[in-house]
């Protein structure tokens, strides 16, 4: 599967950022082809059209944003990727995340200023990280393994995985597959000599 990667850092451009997350990238996800590399100041309608246009007319699969995430005080115009992201998704991927700042939470509490999101656009996934490679790099691999289903999943594949947990204390299934009899089938008590007497009144 190509996946269609853009990369978009706020407030300036990050290179070492966006060369230690392609990395990380392509170490665990196959078909990764950058389709574009960008940067944008703290304005957040700029921002916003430019997802947008990633997402509906250029049709990209994964968005990546570096940068843009932190706590700022409420009128300014500064750390907005958040906000301009929740205005162009629609529906939101809480779980990505929440995952993310919980492993970086074991490396610092600093890491639950984060306010990244991650949500859907049409086909496209479009995903907040950290700027700076470092703690880019730590919230990517906390979440990486799960891009590739999503992106099934968004491509509406047949073969896209889905969650399957057995009951508590049931031998656990591989999806699509069928169960098998877990108790013996009870023997005959028919006699075989019996059994051809039978036939034979019921022949006659």
């Amino acid at each position: 599967m190509l996946i269609r990667t853009a990369f978009l850092c706020v407030p300036a451009p990050d290179d070492e950022a966006v060369q230690a997350v392609q990395q990380r990238l392509r170490q665990t996800v196959a078909g990764i082809h950058v389709w574009a590399e960008r940067s944008a100041p703290n304005q957040r309608h700029w921002v916003e059209e430019l997802l947008r246009q990633w997402c509906d007319e250029e049709e990209v699969d994964l968005v990546i944003t570096i940068g843009g995430t932190l706590p700022a005080p409420g009128p300014s115009g500064q750390e907005i990727v958040p906000e301009a992201t929740l205005a162009v998704v629609e529906r939101l991927l809480p779980g990505l995340p929440e995952e993310m700042r919980a492993v970086g939470r074991d490396h610092s509490p600093l890491a639950l200023l984060e306010r990244g999101v991650a949500g859907i656009r049409g086909r496209s996934l479009i995903l907040n990280l950290p700027g700076e490679a470092g703690p880019a790099t730590l919230f990517l691999g906390a979440v990486v393994k799960l891009l590739e289903p999503i992106l099934a999943h968004l491509q509406e594949q047949s073969d896209a995985p889905k969650l399957v947990v057995a009951p508590p204390g049931a031998t656990p299934l591989v999806e699509n597959e069928e169960p098998t009899p877990t108790a013996p089938l009870r023997p005959s008590k028919l006699n075989a000599a019996e059994f051809a007497s039978f036939l034979q009144r019921k022949a006659s």
